[in-house]
């Protein structure tokens, strides 16, 4: 009780003297809202995207996302329909299983008019109840409508699709609706904030798994097929290795017994992972990632909490009478101590609520950045609770750290000394101290400097990569004709109908369909089999893509021998694929590939031309075998159609949006974008860490500076006399400017040096994001460290030209 009354005491004593000084107290309360805040902000993001419980649902920490692996744990698979099913009815630590995936989905609602292309998830009926998820309006699935196909498809939309493009609209639920191209009924409004399992991606529609035959027609019988994303409830009780080494167990015997393909047989174990916003393998990349950039925002926090603790030194120094004559009154030092720690954990915690209003308003502006994606990605990054929580456990922290050094020189025991602080030992002590802190932030920031550099150059590096196919120009769409219930011969004749009157359109140099679309992380890999020189058959992973006549005219790779893809070669013709340089070197190096065969899936495939190499999945990824197969002989309803043009693109993308319109009103718009905006995809974390890590370092190089201005002001102005004495008895103005300047740089120089060796160490745990840049870019480091030095030069000036041209009488006389 004592202590919480002293506690309390303190608190308003502090909070006084913090009012009495509003100009220190509001420096104060910036430099640490700046530092908290970059910190706050980067563990902001990594909170909701990967650390924190789904949002909406209950007792999330119970959750657990499970993957189908190998023995050793890795190369792991997806599960299927019959997989999810054994491990529900047999597990005992945990309490139910859940799955599900991915699948576009054109929603109509009103009696016809335009879809809307949405993102939706197909799920198992029991997918809400194991998340604890309850609904907003009407109701989530039943568990008969898990069973059986119904008669009656029903459909559950999110909060954000109900409120924007059902106006919010309670009697929505129960209202018909098309989904896909067949009649579903709407049941039910998911809560506010719930964005599916993988938060990254907006999901705005979920159906029953029941019903993928209707939804997903093309895609056969899929019990054994591993399509599915599963995750689970944990038992009361269970941890997760308790309920991975059970789940092994069941997988072990269900791989030796299910009759699965025999392609998946060596998966026989599980992995247990906390159920966050990414899958396991993504979110252990992404909080990696993330790392990088939280260390550099722990520099700016570094740097914010050495500017305070030099100008709570200072303000020690200026209050040493009050603390000799509260010393003298009978204080003890450990009073002494705690009131001074006090103050500044005090100020530590006002800044980091100010941290917290900078992280909310960067999340906002991240949250606004555009994500070259064709699949829906946006960010929800708002500070939760716990992001508070944080902030001020970090804020107590660095108080305390930072705080305790001026609290015990404030609290100096000898009163003596407190009253000599006048003499050259103690203004030593205090210089030397000053001068440490300062160097320490000049290292720090030089830090955060070449770490912004080094990614600005791997940006800059990985623009001018060549990708081995042009990108200016091309426009690209992607379409699936499944999500418009359309069958095959339907979705033939409409994807042909579109191809002619888009090449009719004038502006228009050539156009064509894709699968996928290179460098936007969606590479297609499988099996093939190539004869062996002496008669064997060598099984080979290579990746593809299934393209149609004119793709290598759109993207103008060029072609080496042969022909390429062209439109007769279609489903009844012989099968055919273009490869390229690494292909036919690796496989077939005594000859040309063409003429040459493979077996790909039980078929045939005769090589008809070469293409030059380019980048598929990565602009850092090695030149590797690929293949090229037509669309038209290997179909599927997702395309991407690429087109060339000379005309504006607004106005050449009006003019596709048109022709599709005109050959069925009822299909969503389609979106369309610029294969330069498509694949800068692949620079993404590259772009995000330059802006993150430069605006860390301005800010960064900003403290340094201004706290290097303040001690080297500070300095000059406890020198008045001296330098009046210097300059009454002939020293010039350039003397003076030059003694201070020197000063200064001694200081800046010290700091380089520093700066230089902590970011050597520093800028090797970025290796893994820096393709094409040494860590140790000669470069980078010469040219921050010459930027360092130029601003450092700068802040010595500034307070030596101002002493240089004080007038040295006047200087002496006020002494």
């Amino acid at each position: 009780m004592r202590m919480l009354q002293n506690l309390t005491s303190d608190l308003r004593f502090a909070g006084r003297l913090l009012r009495k000084n509003p100009v220190f107290t509001a420096v104060a309360v910036i430099v640490i809202a700046l530092g908290t805040g970059a910190v706050t902000t980067i563990y902001s993001a990594m909170n909701a995207i990967a650390l924190r419980q789904l949002p909406a649902t209950t007792d999330g920490s119970r959750l657990v996302g499970l993957r189908r692996t190998e023995a050793n744990g890795r190369a792991g698979i997806s599960a299927s329909e019959q997989f999810v099913a054994h491990l529900r009815d047999r597990s005992r630590t945990l309490n139910d299983v859940a799955a599900w995936s991915r699948m576009s989905l054109a929603l109509a609602t009103g009696g016809g008019g335009e879809a809307h292309a949405l993102n939706g998830n197909i799920v198992s009926g029991n997918f809400f109840s194991v998340l604890g998820v309850r609904p907003a309006l009407g109701r989530f699935f039943l568990p008969e409508e898990d069973s059986i196909p119904l008669m009656h498809p029903v459909v559950v939309v999110s909060h954000a699709f109900w409120s924007s493009a059902l106006g919010g609209d309670s009697a929505a639920v129960g209202r018909a609706a098309t989904v896909n191209g067949h009649p579903y009924r709407i049941i039910g409004v998911a809560p506010p904030g719930f964005r599916g399992v993988f938060t990254p991606l907006k999901i705005d529609a979920w159906v029953p798994l029941m019903m993928h035959a209707q939804v997903r027609p093309t895609r056969g019988a899929t019990e054994h097929t591993p399509w599915l994303w599963a995750f689970g409830r944990l038992a009361d009780g269970v941890d997760h290795e308790a309920a991975r080494r059970e789940l092994h167990l069941l997988t072990a015997a269900y791989s030796a017994a299910s009759g699965e393909p025999a392609r998946y047989a060596a998966n026989t174990s599980v992995s247990v992972a906390p159920l966050t916003g990414l899958p396991e393998d993504a979110r252990s990349d992404f909080l990696g990632f993330m790392a990088v950039l939280l260390g550099a925002a722990t520099l700016v926090l570094l740097i914010a909490s050495v500017n305070v603790a030099s100008m709570l030194s200072a303000r020690a120094v200026a209050r040493r009478g009050e603390m000799a004559l509260r010393t003298a009154l009978g204080a003890a030092r450990g009073r002494l101590v705690r009131q001074l720690l006090t103050e500044s954990v005090a100020l530590f915690v006002m800044g980091a609520v100010g941290g917290v209003v900078v992280a909310w308003l960067a999340t906002s502006a991240f949250e606004r950045v555009y994500i070259p994606s064709s699949d829906g990605l946006s960010l929800e990054l708002t500070p939760d609770p716990s992001v508070l929580a944080f902030a001020l456990i970090v804020a107590l922290a660095t108080g305390i750290v930072f705080g305790l050094a001026p609290a015990l020189q404030g609290a100096e025991k000898n009163i003596t000394l407190r009253l000599r602080s006048e003499s050259a030992a103690g203004g030593a002590r205090r210089s030397f101290f000053g001068n440490a802190l300062i160097v320490g932030q000049l290292a720090l920031s030089l830090v955060l400097l070449v770490t912004a550099g080094l990614f600005m150059r791997a940006l800059s590096y990985g623009a001018r990569v060549d990708p081995g196919f042009e990108r200016a120009g091309v426009l690209v769409m992607s379409f699936n004709s499944e999500s418009w219930g359309y069958d095959s011969t339907r979705a033939r004749a409409f994807y042909g109908a579109v191809r002619d009157r888009v090449a009719a359109l004038p502006g228009v140099t050539a156009a064509a369909y894709s699968e996928r679309v290179p460098l936007t992380l969606s590479n297609s890999a499988d099996r093939v089999e190539i004869g062996a020189g002496d008669g064997t058959i060598d099984t080979v992973q290579i990746a593809f893509a299934k393209v149609t006549a004119g793709f290598f005219d759109v993207l103008r790779i060029p072609l080496l021998r042969g022909r390429a893809i062209a439109a007769t070669d279609v489903a009844s013709a012989p099968m055919v694929a273009v490869v390229n340089e690494r292909f036919a070197q690796r496989y077939w190096p005594d000859g040309s590939a063409v003429g040459r065969t493979f077996g790909y899936r039980g078929r045939t495939a005769t090589v008809v031309g070469i293409a030059r190499d380019a980048k598929y999945a990565s602009l850092t990824e090695p030149a590797a075998p690929f293949a090229y197969f037509s669309m038209d002989q290997m179909w599927q309803h997702r395309h991407s159609l690429l087109v060339l043009g000379t005309a504006d693109p607004r106005q050449l993308a009006h003019g596709i949006q048109d022709a599709v319109r005109e050959i069925d009103p009822a299909l969503p718009r389609p979106a369309i974008s610029t294969m330069l905006d498509e694949t800068s995809i692949a620079l993404f974390p590259q772009r995000v860490a330059a802006i993150v890590t430069a605006v860390l370092g301005g800010v960064g190089l900003l403290l340094a500076t201004v706290g290097l201005y303040g001690i080297i002001a500070y300095s000059t102005s406890r020198r008045s006399k001296e330098i009046g004495i210097r300059m009454a008895i002939g020293a010039r103005r350039a003397d003076v400017l030059g003694m201070i300047v020197r000063e200064g740089m001694r200081l800046a120089g010290t700091g380089v040096v520093i700066g230089l060796v902590l970011a050597a160490g520093a800028t090797r745990l970025m290796m893994k994001f820096l393709f094409g840049v040494s860590p140790m870019d000669a470069v980078t480091f010469a040219g921050m460290s010459a930027l360092f030095i130029g601003v450092a030069l700068l802040a010595s000036y500034l307070p030596a030209r101002r002493a240089a041209a004080a007038d040295p009488m006047s200087v002496l006389r006020s002494d």
